[in-house]
């Protein structure tokens, strides 16, 4: 563990308590953040292995995410276009594959420093929450392994049991709208709240909260981080959590 993550973690000890006894909220990211890449691709990857998806349209995707990742393609098309390819399908079957992609990649993609994270913040009776542009059928075996109860993450449209094709992305301002929804439930300020975010196009709820956190962050946003005296947090324990 890097010493600026391991200063950090010990510090979490003497956090605050929310305005006037009000609960604390811990926002996650879960894309390069508490895993080591994107849980859409590990989703597409499995579809191949599946024999669901053909080596065309596995290359196609490959070269969108490509292109997402370089900035020159927004995520809601990439997203819309894998959505494309799992419509009609049921909602049972896209379970059970975000299970096996979970089985045979994203567990070992996700890191012991996250984990860590997790328990400090619960430790000290923070309420923790992941906040996702992935699906529920991408983000929840990962976050029952972190002990993560509550999600909120992009919904796809389900008519009859199978994927209809419609997607709500929680998403840039979209995780803005989410995070103020859970902690008006229950109770909290944003003021009071953290969020661990590695990209750029988190910055609406990273600007929104009391206490942002650049994790495994991208330039761009180590840049504005660095400027703004935001923790920056580099994450290297990769897979142990897969062995456990």
């Amino acid at each position: 563990m890097r010493a600026a993550t391991a200063q950090y973690l010990e510090s979490l000890s003497d956090a605050a308590p929310g305005s006037a006894g009000q609960p604390v909220v811990a926002f996650f990211d879960l894309d390069r953040t508490l895993i080591d890449g994107y849980s859409l691709t590990a989703l597409a990857w499995q579809e191949l292995f599946n024999g669901d998806m053909g080596p065309l349209r596995f290359l196609s995707l490959g070269v969108m995410f490509l292109k997402y990742g370089l900035g020159r393609l927004q995520y809601e098309d990439m997203l819309q276009a894998t959505v494309d390819d799992i419509t009609g399908i049921t909602e049972e079957e896209l379970a059970a594959l975000g299970r096996q992609a979970y089985e045979r990649r994203l567990a070992r993609w996700m890191y012991g420093e996250g984990l860590a994270l997790v328990e400090a913040h619960k430790k000290i009776g923070h309420e923790v929450v992941m906040v996702t542009s992935a699906t529920s059928y991408q983000a929840q075996p990962v976050a029952e392994r972190l002990g993560i109860d509550r999600i909120c993450c992009t919904e796809l449209e389900i008519v009859d049991g199978r994927v209809a094709g419609g997607v709500e992305t929680c998403y840039g301002a979209g995780k803005v709208t989410a995070a103020k929804a859970y902690v008006e439930e229950i109770g909290a300020e944003l003021a009071d709240a953290y969020f661990y975010s590695d990209s750029l196009e988190d910055l609406p709820l990273l600007e929104t909260v009391g206490n942002p956190v650049v994790v495994n962050g991208k330039p761009r946003l180590v840049e504005l981080g660095t400027a703004r005296g935001w923790p920056l947090l580099e994450f290297e324990d990769k897979g142990s959590l897969a062995e456990a």
